[in-house]
């Protein structure tokens, strides 16, 4: 026990750099004494990130159905994103391998440009009326979106010149446990805040709260190092997506996540709307089975890590598939919002171990060469069924109601458990790993789904 509480520190202030160690810094592209400050500046950027939203997130169903959205609206509001999502990917991979400094890319794009659109989602909220008001905020948030992931080649091309390889687990580990401590300690504050101030002006607040976290983001990004780009003939090669798609154990992969992603946002952007309008929770009721899941995967990184070390990535995914379909049907039986805690302690436990398997199978299936195209084809594949799923779902609740869609949603969780068993076999020797994978993978969407 002394021995997982060591290991669970360690991982935990990995990302502070508390006692950097030169030899570990090996493979950095910057200056060894520049290599604590990337951390630190990387770590505080995830943290402020996922308090900016955390303040918001949990509850942009609820704004939704306060508007007066239909289960199809509410739908519509999650598959815009990643619709937004999806269509930034190619372009965005062309500049951050294009632009003199990748960082300014995020810092603008993300950074500036993104973040603002929550400015406009507070204005929206307070000056318009219910349905114009709910289809800026849909309209805002899709290029909010856009701006997210049109960044995010640039933004893990630079992170993995500047995290060192033998470092990379460690502080990508300790990176996700300030990404759910934020969770963890924010989200119950958004649910207590949306009470007391009601609607429209505790959602006002709220969005303004999360831009200002969003500004200390932007800042604490802007502190990042950047090494001297590769050779530009190096960086403009054109993308050789051929290769992408003769790739068979690669497409099994993305099949694979994308079926589970899919199984999961057809009821995912439901549950708390479920909560409050069916057992009667209170906005701080979602806020507090919200904490749960952030909990649950805070205590998922810190356990997680070392049995990924040991059993392998593929293992991993397996085990943790195997508790996927309990998140809905858990909610099937839940019979009051204390209730609700449970599947949020499963959902929470179960994705930060996948989202920490995912990106380790993703770094182990591809090389350094052409990963900007496996990533654009991997990001493009997922952000499509996101896109296509809550609208499936959103018809098919108003069709047949919550509980049907739930029961739906546990039994296609089967079907990628089905792919990592049978069709993906264990990968060969580990390719040079890098930190350009799914490190930003579909947090949003993990957390709606529990």
């Amino acid at each position: 026990m002394r021995s997982i509480a060591r290991n669970a520190a360690g991982v935990a202030t990995a990302g502070l750099a508390f006692r950097a160690r030169p030899a570990e810094h090996e493979g950095a592209r910057i200056a060894a004494t520049q290599v604590p400050t990337a951390f630190r500046a990387f770590w505080a950027d995830g943290l402020f990130a996922a308090a900016q939203d955390a303040f918001i997130l949990s509850y942009l169903p609820l704004l939704a159905s306060a508007l007066g959205a239909s289960a199809l609206q509410i739908g519509l509001l999650a598959a815009s994103q990643s619709l937004g999502g999806m269509l930034a990917l190619y372009p965005g991979a062309v500049a951050g391998r294009r632009a003199a400094s990748r960082r300014r890319v995020v810092l603008f794009f993300s950074g500036v440009l993104g973040r603002l659109t929550l400015l406009g989602c507070a204005l929206a909220v307070a000056f318009l009326d219910d349905q114009p008001a709910l289809y800026t905020l849909t309209a805002l948030l899709t290029v909010r979106a856009f701006f997210n992931n049109f960044t995010l080649p640039a933004w893990t091309s630079l992170a993995a010149d500047i995290i060192p390889p033998g470092m990379r687990a460690r502080f990508f580990a300790s990176r996700n446990f300030a990404i759910n401590l934020a969770g963890l300690a924010i989200t119950p504050l958004g649910g207590v805040l949306l009470d007391q101030a009601g609607f429209p002006g505790g959602y006002v607040t709220a969005l303004l709260v999360s831009f200002a976290l969003g500004l200390c983001a932007t800042f604490a990004y802007s502190r990042v190092p950047e090494p001297p780009r590769r050779s530009m003939t190096d960086e403009r090669r054109p993308f050789r997506l051929g290769r992408v798609l003769g790739d068979g154990r690669f497409l099994l992969f993305i099949a694979a996540t994308a079926s589970l992603h899919f199984a999961t946002m057809l009821a995912g952007p439901f549950f708390n709307v479920y909560l409050k309008e069916r057992l009667g929770g209170t906005n701080a009721m979602v806020g507090m089975v919200s904490t749960a899941s952030a909990l649950a995967a805070i205590c998922g990184q810190l356990l997680f890590g070392d049995l990924l070390a040991r059993r392998g990535a593929l293992w991993l995914s397996r085990v943790t598939l195997l508790a996927m379909p309990l998140v809905p049907l858990c909610w099937l039986v839940v019979s009051t919002p204390e209730l609700a805690i449970v599947p949020n302690l499963i959902g929470g436990l179960s994705w930060s171990a996948f989202n920490l398997a995912n990106f380790q199978l993703m770094l182990e299936l591809t090389g350094e060469e052409d990963r900007e195209a496996y990533v654009a084809v991997f990001h493009t594949c997922v952000f499509a069924v996101l896109f296509v799923a809550p609208f499936a779902g959103g018809m098919l609740v108003d069709m047949l109601g919550y509980r049907p869609v739930f029961a739906l949603s546990a039994g296609a969780r089967l079907l990628p458990l089905l792919l990592f068993v049978v069709a993906l076999r264990r990968p060969g020797k580990p390719r040079e790993a890098s930190g350009e994978a799914v490190v930003a993978l579909a947090e949003a969407e993990a957390a709606a789904a529990g």
